[in-house]
């Protein structure tokens, strides 16, 4: 009976799991995460696009043009904040298709 070094039994699980090799886990892995994180702040902005009935641009020209609304500034803020995010890790996404 042989004994299998920690390396081994890693590279046996990842060939078991149907990864070509470690290069291949981590990449998915970090497609994976990434894709997570653009599903959240797409549905943050889903959620505030039907709360508002309305897109990002059109909301903050509406808001920029009536008196100051702590709830719709907070709302905007949050809104802005996904919107970039989503942006952010879509750009990442991109690159790293490009690298791997």
């Amino acid at each position: 009976m042989s004994t299998l070094t920690l390396n081994e039994k890693i590279d046996a699980l990842i060939r078991e799991l149907d990864f070509k090799d470690v290069k291949g886990l981590i990449k998915d892995s970090l497609v994976t995460e990434i894709l997570c994180r653009i599903s959240s702040f797409a549905e943050e902005i889903e959620g505030f696009e039907k709360k508002y009935g309305t897109n990002l641009e059109e909301f903050k020209r509406q808001y920029e043009s009536r008196e100051e609304d702590f709830e719709k500034y907070d709302d905007l803020m949050a809104w802005e904040f996904a919107q970039q995010g989503k942006e952010y890790w879509e750009k990442k996404l991109k690159e790293l298709e490009s690298v791997l």
